[in-house]
């Protein structure tokens, strides 16, 4: 077991140098903004002793020329296959999005392989219970609450969803049973991956899922979509036709007008093959800022 585990150790390291690589080329254009003000390195979670840990960390950013009271907000749950990945990454992202009138929270939840689910989960939830307990120090409107993932990230979005309004599927968490929970008001799945069973054989899901799979994993991480209800949020999904991953948006996409969910389905990438998997990160893709404009006005009411 020791040997398989550091193997995938290995094997995982390598994989994030590579792809940190390419992302820090994407985003090494991208100026810093001077219309964000941040508040950087908070704690939503209690973290393995070790002074250096910076998995339950979290910022927030907020727009520097709007002054509300409350205002409306936007949790940005990263991803990166639950291996890869952190708020640093996706910062460049998050201030595009709270320099649009949001407070934006950005935050870093534990990583595979040596974090196995539900573990990501399990963080998605505390962050989203720290929020609730302290949004009047912060200044959120969690009337108006909305959640953005991309990939491994829609996933997780989609998991706290479906968690969130369907109480069966509560049950296959015992330990989360006492959690407080709220329902995002919209959501922006991007370029997601929603059935674990049908990827297991690709090495980011081989790396998060147990050794050893119980009933209740089957069911919480394979079946998730069909406990989907007609209770979940409303929400904007989007895939490109140059992703391997575009049949999961399109199955999701399915679900949901079976359910009778009001979201709104978009395939970008046709004719545009710089526009693949997570395109939308990439601040200087105009498909990307067409996604991203897109979902700023969903979650502003408009594009219904």
């Amino acid at each position: 077991m020791k040997s398989r585990l550091e193997k995938q150790l290995r094997d995982a390291e390598r994989v994030r140098k590579f792809w940190a690589k390419s992302d820090r080329k994407r985003d090494c254009a991208v100026k810093e903004r001077l219309d964000v003000v941040q508040i950087r390195n908070l704690s939503y979670k209690d973290s393995p002793a070790d002074k250096d840990c910076t998995c339950h960390l979290f910022d927030i950013y907020y727009p520097r020329q709007i002054t509300l009271p409350e205002y409306p907000v936007i949790v940005n749950v990263h991803g990166g296959g639950w291996f890869y990945g952190d708020k640093e990454l996706y910062a460049p992202y998050a201030k595009y999005l709270a320099s649009k009138g949001f407070a934006v929270v950005n935050f870093n939840y534990r990583l595979a392989p040596v974090h196995r689910y539900p573990s990501a989960f399990e963080d998605v939830c505390a962050l989203m219970e720290y929020l609730i307990a302290h949004a009047e120090s912060f200044r959120l409107n969690l009337s108006c609450l909305n959640m953005t993932g991309d990939s491994a990230g829609a996933q997780l979005a989609a998991q706290y969803a479906v968690f969130a309004t369907n109480p069966d599927y509560r049950a296959f968490f015992p330990s989360l049973s006492d959690v407080n929970v709220i329902l995002p008001q919209k959501l922006a799945l991007n370029c997601g991956l929603y059935r674990l069973d049908e990827t297991r054989k690709q090495f980011s899901s081989d790396w998060y899922l147990p050794e050893t799979v119980t009933t209740e994993i089957a069911e919480s991480a394979f079946r998730m979509l069909s406990y989907l209800t007609p209770q979940f949020p409303s929400c904007y999904v989007m895939g490109s036709v140059n992703d391997t991953l575009l049949e999961e948006s399109r199955m999701l996409h399915q679900k949901l007008t079976e359910l009778d969910v009001l979201h709104i389905y978009r395939e970008f990438g046709e004719g545009n093959p710089k526009s693949g998997h997570v395109f939308h990160l990439n601040l200087m893709n105009p498909e990307g800022e067409e996604c991203n404009s897109q979902e700023i006005l969903f979650f502003n009411g408009g594009l219904q």
